[in-house]
Formats: structure tokens, C-alpha cells, sequence
């Protein structure tokens, strides 16, 4: 199951409700079998953001977004984060199936990276779904192809999590990119530095 959901990363998203699974009435109304006490307890929650967002300044809203967005993390998602803080650009490896033509294909792995190895994940297979995450979060940013991580490359693509994405189609095709921390993730990750506690003392 590990390895299913690193080698589809990028699909960890089709576990939640969609418009697929999840079907709702074009008018915007809840389903007919939605529990009314659930419904009305959504118009509650949103009714009470409305009222707070109001009485928010700058600052407390700034402070609930971080707090939201930490809270979304898991710990080693935390570990990849404070690596990227560090500033250095990170590769990543998407492998896709080669067509006939010599194009691209569906992908069946993206964001392979070797952020993971230099975080010290526990969860090293789940890399690629942690990165999906981060940029989705808006705290990391993908970007084209390093020259100068040419080496880091060639590392990357004798990872087991790559090597195994790879076996899975006939013509595996690859693609370079990068990593690196977005800028809502540097402010982020300036607020909350567990480092900068200890320097301010």
C-alpha cells in the first residue's frame, strides 16, 4: 500500500470526496440523504469565519493562515519543509509512459525527489505525495530542470520509489524539474522557525 500510494502520489487527492464520488445537485443544495443537523451545523462554521473575519487586522489573520496551514502538515512534511528553508533547489523525477509517437504519456509517478533522503523522512517512499502536498499547501514551488543537479539526478533515478514507477509501464519516459520552498512557505517558515526562539534569546 506504501509503495501504491508513492509510486501515485500525485493522485492522493482522488481519495477525497469529488465531484466523481461525491455527487451534488448543480442547484448547490446537499444531497437528499445529507443528515440535517450536518448541514446545519456547516452553516454554523461558515457563518462564524464570516463573523471573525470581520473582527480579524492583518496580523491575527496572518496568524490563523499559518496556524491552518501547520496544522495540515504531518511530520515529516515538517522536515521537508525546513530542508527547503534552507533555500538550495531540490530535483524532482516524474516518470510517465513514452507513447508510440515519442511523446508523453500518462504519468504513473510525480515529484520523486531526494529532499526526502536529505530531510531524513521517516516515511521515505511517501516523498513524492509529501511534495504533491507542500506545493498544494502553496509552501513549495515546482520548477523546470537544473543543469547544475545533473549528478543528483542520476541519484534519483536509481531510487527504488523511480526504479518501481518505471517498471510499471512498457516505455518509461522521464522528467526533470525542481523543488524548492515557495515564498509563502520562506514567510511561513521565518514565523515559526523553532531556531529563531533560541537566536532571539
Amino acid at each position: 500500500m506504501a509503495g501504491w500510494a508513492a509510486r501515485t502520489g500525485y493522485q492522493l487527492t482522488k481519495l477525497l470526496p469529488s465531484a466523481e464520488n461525491e455527487r451534488v445537485p448543480h442547484s448547490g443544495a446537499l444531497p437528499d440523504h445529507f443528515p440535517a443537523h450536518r448541514a446545519d451545523s456547516l452553516r454554523a462554521l461558515m457563518a462564524e469565519l464570516l463573523t471573525e473575519s470581520a473582527d480579524l487586522g492583518r496580523q491575527q489573520a496572518t496568524l490563523r493562515l499559518y496556524e491552518t496551514a501547520l496544522r495540515s502538515l504531518v511530520p515529516d512534511e515538517a522536515r521537508l519543509l525546513a530542508t527547503l528553508a534552507e533555500g538550495s533547489p531540490f530535483p524532482t523525477l516524474d516518470v510517465a509512459e513514452r507513447t508510440l509517437l515519442g511523446g508523453t504519456g500518462g504519468f504513473v509517478l510525480r515529484n520523486a525527489s531526494t529532499v526526502g533522503r536529505a530531510a531524513g523522512v521517516t516515511l521515505a517512499d511517501h516523498v513524492p505525495g509529501y511534495i504533491t502536498r507542500l506545493v498544494a499547501f502553496g509552501l513549495a514551488d515546482l520548477g523546470p530542470e537544473d543543469g547544475a543537479l545533473s549528478t543528483h539526478y542520476e541519484v534519483l533515478a536509481a531510487d527504488e520509489v523511480v526504479l518501481d514507477a518505471a517498471r510499471a509501464v512498457r516505455r518509461p519516459s522521464f522528467v526533470r524539474g525542481t523543488v524548492r520552498i515557495s515564498g509563502f512557505g520562506a514567510r511561513l517558515w521565518r514565523a515559526c522557525d523553532p531556531a529563531g526562539e533560541e537566536a532571539a534569546r
